[in-house]
């Protein structure tokens, strides 16, 4: 999800990671009778000088007839979603955000923005969600990251005609904008919780993920994400999971061989979207 780059801390952030010189991340197959698209589990943010390309990926990137990734995130569609986040996300009422999250969240979220360096008077203008991604983003800053995940480096390189998208930047942006205000304040509570130790835990993800080693990324995540609402997760993950599932099964049915590119979470797990074809009796097979 490009907009939880800068959104969702737990799932696909960095901070003070590291990770092989080489890695092999999982790649997938799935088949039907006669024809068949690969998957590939992206982080979207790295570290950079993170190698991630095998010769077995440029192959399929190069012979794939599409590369589908989960939304644009070209500069135009960027700019867009960027303004509607920031009309979605301020109050124009009159509300800061200390009026909705309570004494002991306000509490660690000053804490927070005093050790970023953030400051603090522009985020309580902010609704809870759109306070999580303003924390998420001055952690990113301090630690040195800036955008070079897998999805920034491809879609640049591929002309128009061969790119594909599961949905919308408006869909992924209603995870979060249109999350209930319970919901939104359990994200940031959770988002402030975490700090401390992200770094420590993020950074054996990346190694899990880099090293192609994705039952131990599923056990890190899950653990990483057990501090947030079963509703939010059904939404960030699970529910476009289900989404996801008519244009893969269009894909196979009109025999279009392409190369599909989502964050790594949505590839792990019961209710993964491998989980979700291979009850749907396609053929799974790993491949890298």
């Amino acid at each position: 999800m490009k907009l939880s780059t800068r959104c969702l801390l737990p799932v696909i952030t960095a901070l003070g990671l590291s990770a092989p010189a080489m890695a092999a991340p999982g790649i997938w197959e799935v088949r039907d009778d006669d024809s068949a698209i690969w998957l590939f589990g992206s982080f979207h943010i790295l570290p950079e000088g993170t190698e991630w390309r095998t010769d077995l990926f440029d192959n399929i990137l190069s012979d794939a007839d599409k590369v589908v990734f989960e939304t644009d995130i070209g500069p135009v569609a960027m700019a867009q979603v960027g303004g509607k986040a920031f009309a979605r996300g301020i109050y124009v009422d009159g509300t800061l955000l200390t009026d909705v999250i309570g004494e002991e969240i306000e509490a660690s979220l000053r804490e927070q923005a005093d050790l970023l360096g953030l400051q603090l008077g522009p985020v309580l203008a902010m609704k809870p969600w759109m306070a999580a991604n303003a924390i998420t983003v001055a952690a990113l800053a301090a630690e040195g990251f800036s955008e070079q995940g897998v999805e920034f480096v491809l879609q640049p390189e591929l002309a128009p005609e061969r790119l594909a998208f599961l949905e919308t930047g408006d869909e992924q942006l209603e995870v979060l904008a249109g999350a209930p205000e319970e919901e939104q304040i359990a994200l940031l509570k959770s988002t402030l919780e975490e700090l401390p130790a992200l770094p420590k835990q993020m950074d054996k993800m990346l190694g899990s993920w880099a090293e192609g080693t994705p039952e131990k990324l599923a056990q890190l995540f899950l653990m990483e994400m057990g501090g947030h609402e079963e509703a939010f997760l059904d939404r960030l993950l699970y529910a476009r999971n289900r989404n996801w599932m008519a244009p893969l099964e269009a894909m196979l049915e009109e025999n279009q061989e392409n190369l599909v590119v989502v964050g790594a979470a949505h590839l792990i797990g019961y209710g993964s979207v491998l989980d979700l074809l291979e009850e749907a009796g396609y053929d799974v097979e790993r491949i890298q």
